[in-house]
């Protein structure tokens, strides 16, 4: 199946993608990977106990964004997708934006474990990085070891969930047969549950007794809120359980001069 809303590398609204999910048992044969992958989506995001209120209210309202990723231009698919998404952040009025994160999907598969996930993961990080058109923002660390550190990309800073399918204990990093990334601006969780706002702290404190009851009482130590002390960006993106990649730092290499895409 090939046409403009299944396009790789484009970024697609989720309500033109509305009649994939209504027609998926009219399929018959093979299926799409676009298709499945989106299915499987689906039924993550319907699952009432889904812990992540923000992005279950999103599916509901139809306001997330898809972008899927071929094995045979994986990079350009990348890149693609995610200017479109920085170009959208930088346009669109914040209101209208806030929960409407990207899902960028992954067609390759046959990863022999979830280290190998992991290792695929970041390998694409890195990719988008070096990339970047503009130079790294001044007012954001070099150094994934800071806890001010973000990832950036055309001078914004992004929140990457890396999910995987072979993530067993850690079911809310499982949307399926397919790696996904989840990429919202970070600016966003500073709006909708600032660690700083009483408010803020009891969504995050609520959301993260859900991902426990999710997980079957699995919670990563790793979680923590951006900025303080002792929290490592990085470290929020990949989660672990037993067999992730074991990385003693970021795996990524930042540089300040921006790329020659």
């Amino acid at each position: 199946m090939e046409n403009g809303l299944l396009a790789n590398g484009e970024m697609v609204k989720q309500a033109d993608l509305r009649m994939i999910g209504h027609d998926i048992g009219k399929f018959t044969g093979e299926i799409d990977w676009r298709v499945e992958a989106f299915f499987d989506i689906s039924l993550c995001m319907n699952d009432p106990l889904f812990p992540c209120l923000f992005a279950r209210n999103a599916w509901k309202s139809e306001a997330l964004n898809f972008a899927f990723v071929s094995t045979s231009s994986t990079q350009v698919d990348v890149i693609s997708a995610l200017k479109a998404f920085v170009h959208r952040t930088k346009t669109v009025k914040e209101e209208d934006r806030l929960y409407s994160p990207l899902l960028m999907v992954f067609e390759q598969t046959g990863f022999q474990n979830l280290r190998q996930e992991h290792e695929f993961a970041w390998q694409r990080i890195q990719e988008m990085h070096d990339a970047d058109p503009q130079s790294w923002p001044d007012a954001i660390p070099t150094d994934p070891q800071s806890s001010e550190w973000s990832f950036c990309f055309g001078g914004i800073e992004l929140f990457i969930n890396i999910s995987c399918p072979s993530h067993l204990q850690l079911r809310s990093r499982n949307l399926g047969q397919h790696v996904v990334f989840v990429i919202n601006p970070r600016a966003h969780f500073d709006i909708v549950a600032s660690h700083k706002d009483v408010k803020g702290v009891k969504v995050r404190e609520k959301i993260r007794r859900r991902v426990c009851n999710y997980n079957n009482g699995y919670l990563p130590k790793a979680l923590g809120f951006y900025g303080d002390e002792h929290n490592l960006e990085w470290k929020q993106y990949q989660m672990n359980e037993p067999g992730s990649a074991d990385f003693s730092r970021c795996p990524l290499h930042i540089h300040n001069k921006g790329g020659k895409a």
